[in-house]
Formats: C-alpha cells, structure tokens, sequence
C-alpha cells in the first residue's frame, strides 16, 4: 500500500482529516490496485457515496406534518369491565392458594399410626379379619355350586330327547288298536 494512502487513513481513522484529505484519500483508494484491502475501502466509500446521494421525497415534510397534526385516538378504559376481568382471575388465584393450602394442612395431619400396640395383637386381628373374608367368599362359591348342578340338567334334558323317539316308534301300535277295534 502507499505510503500516504496509509498517512491519509491514519489520519481518517482518528477523525483528523479534512475534507481535502478525504477527497484525496477517495481518489487514491479508485486508483490503487485490487488488493483485498484496497476492495474493502473501495466497498466502503462507495457505501457511504450511495448513502449520501441518497434524499428524501418531496412529500417528507407534509407526511411528517401530517402525522404530528394528526390528533391520537384515545383509548376510553371502562372500569367495571376492567375490574371485572381482573377480579375473576385474583379470586380465581385466591381459591387456588386457599384450596392448596388446606390440602398440605390435611396431608400434615395423616400421618401413618400404629393401631396396635403389639405385633401378636396385630397378628390375630389380621387373622380374624381374613377369616371373615373366607366365610363370605365361601358363602359366595356355594351359590355357584347350585349353578353347577345346572349342568346335570342338560344331561337329564338329553335323555327327554328319546322319549320323542319312543312315541314315534309307538304309532304303528296304536294304529293296531284302532284296527282290533274296528273288528
């Protein structure tokens, strides 16, 4: 790089330069080779050129005006419907507290206690209790006894089947006696 395009940048980098000596250090910075470094400040003046050629329209001042006349819409807030949705949702919260804190209260209170005060005195409750669980099961299996004779039924059922068979085989008979009559 040359040796006052490093001076001038120097300079324009801690804001010393005038404004002769940006010009010069544009015109050099066009003229110089293609270096990275130099495409990098070829990209960046030609930046801050497009920026500056940049202007506003000439409708600016009348939007701008318009908008600082222009009268904000006031929002009116009706204060029983304000109250109203944020009283619902605080005692909504304030039943939730209220409900959660009974509840660890009572779960405080239910703690696991001994009933007995000895393993034998627990033994023999325990025992007395599966006792009357077997009387009521067996009272419940008895009745399902008298279902299982049920099907004894259906083997009697079947033998009813023949005697259809029986009377059938008895007609001829009959018919035998209706003729003995007739003569």
């Amino acid at each position: 790089m040359d040796s006052r395009i490093e001076q001038l940048l120097e300079k324009y980098w801690a804001s010393e330069s005038s404004i002769e000596e940006e010009r010069e250090l544009k015109e050099l910075v066009a003229k110089a080779d293609n270096s990275e470094e130099m495409e990098e400040l070829k990209a960046l003046f030609g930046h801050f050129q497009s920026e500056q050629e940049l202007s506003l329209g000439d409708d600016f001042d009348q939007e701008i005006l318009s908008m600082i006349e222009a009268k904000p819409e006031t929002k009116v807030i009706n204060m029983s419907d304000y109250f109203k949705r944020y009283a619902g949702v605080a005692a909504a919260m304030l039943v939730l507290i209220t409900s959660s804190y009974f509840f660890m209260q009572q779960q405080k209170t239910y703690e696991q206690e001994d009933t007995f005060d000895s393993p034998e005195l627990a033994l023999q409750e325990l025992k007395k209790q599966l006792v009357m669980v077997s009387n009521y099961m067996n009272s419940g299996s008895s009745n399902l006894d008298k279902l299982g004779s049920m099907s004894k039924m259906d083997a009697g059922m079947e033998s009813l089947k023949y005697m259809g068979d029986a009377a059938r085989g008895m007609e001829p008979i009959s018919e035998m006696d209706i003729l003995e009559e007739k003569f």
